[in-house]
């Protein structure tokens, strides 16, 4: 069987790409692909899928959308890991090449390899190239490969997010949050201080559609004891006792019926844990989904906490907590 116009266009871009002459420093390389390529379309957690018709309605398909698509957790409504969009190979075209991120799927005789190619078509762009020789190889690879896909796509969305939110925060870190000891911060230029105490601290921005708080916080941590259900308790006080619901008597707090998500990583040297649910509002009606990143700090022996909580009922969350939780990956102790 030989292989499609749209496989073999595939086939020779990712050939040309490796086996271009280029200029010898990785700053000269960088440069002259930037300068040759066009910008990329697409926002945040968009995802174009090349994949064949035919591949796609058989057990790929499914395959992709259970692990692609799963809802995200810590969302009041279902809203998708990916925005997926799929092409057929052959409908391939110079616009859907300049997609932001790209999964590709292919069979052609005599080919295996997982392939990541960044500013293939354009820039700043993601290319993952799964190829196998048959379906049922495919299927295997696709399997085998999705997490570690997955996980590099999540990585590309907030690289390039942080850079686009980049030109859009404040110039300085208020002092509400430099009380904390914040060496750098990407923080949206809407947020306004609204309550600042040693401590403690709560900015607030309005938009179109959305209410956005960030309380910030530190509370002490003894280096032993496992933080994690601490770091609740004591976000869910603060948002009893300082956030007001607008019926007389009601107030915020953690949602109790759906389980909080969290986890932890190393962002920029320093530990933290990653806390994702939602909040209701106590005595009356509203709620939405936060986001809680708590820095582990050893040297003062404290966890700095920060937590954005939305209240947008009209929208889809899934983009603006992207664009917050980039926002909390951002901060950096001194």
């Amino acid at each position: 069987m030989m292989p499609s116009f749209g496989r073999m266009v595939l086939l020779s871009a990712i050939l040309f790409v490796g086996c271009q002459s280029e200029p010898q420093t990785a700053e000269a390389r960088a440069l002259a692909r930037k300068h040759s390529l066009p910008s990329s379309n697409g926002t945040h957690n968009e995802l174009t899928l090349f994949c064949d018709r035919a591949l796609w309605d058989a057990d790929l398909g499914v395959i992709l959308l259970e692990q692609l698509a799963k809802p995200m957790d810590g969302l009041p409504m279902a809203e998708p890991h990916f925005d997926l969009s799929r092409i057929d190979q052959d409908a391939t075209s110079s616009l859907t090449k300049r997609s932001k991120s790209i999964l590709t799927l292919a069979i052609i005789p005599d080919s295996s390899s997982t392939l990541v190619l960044k500013n293939l078509w354009a820039e700043p762009q993601l290319v993952v190239a799964i190829i196998a020789p048959s379906q049922e190889v495919l299927i295997q690879r696709v399997k085998a490969s999705l997490p570690e896909v997955i996980a590099r796509f999540d990585a590309h969305d907030a690289e390039v997010l942080a850079r686009r939110i980049a030109s859009t925060q404040s110039a300085t870190i208020p002092p509400s949050l430099a009380q904390f000891g914040l060496a750098s911060m990407m923080l949206p230029k809407g947020f306004k201080t609204t309550l600042q105490q040693d401590g403690l601290a709560i900015l607030r921005e309005d938009t179109k559609k959305s209410i956005q708080y960030l309380l910030a916080w530190e509370q002490g941590w003894d280096g032993e004891q496992d933080p994690s259900q601490a770091i609740l308790t004591r976000q869910n006080e603060l948002l009893v006792r300082y956030f007001e619901g607008t019926q007389d008597g009601s107030h915020l707090a953690i949602e109790p019926r759906i389980p909080v998500v969290q986890a932890y990583e190393s962002l920029g040297g320093t530990f933290a844990y990653l806390s994702r649910g939602q909040f209701r509002t106590e005595g009356g009606f509203g709620g939405g989904p936060f986001v809680t990143y708590s820095y582990i700090d050893e040297v003062q022996g404290r966890i700095l906490n920060l937590t954005y909580l939305v209240y947008a009922p009209s929208m889809k969350k899934r983009k603006v907590m992207m664009e917050l939780e980039s926002s909390l990956r951002s901060v950096r102790l001194q």
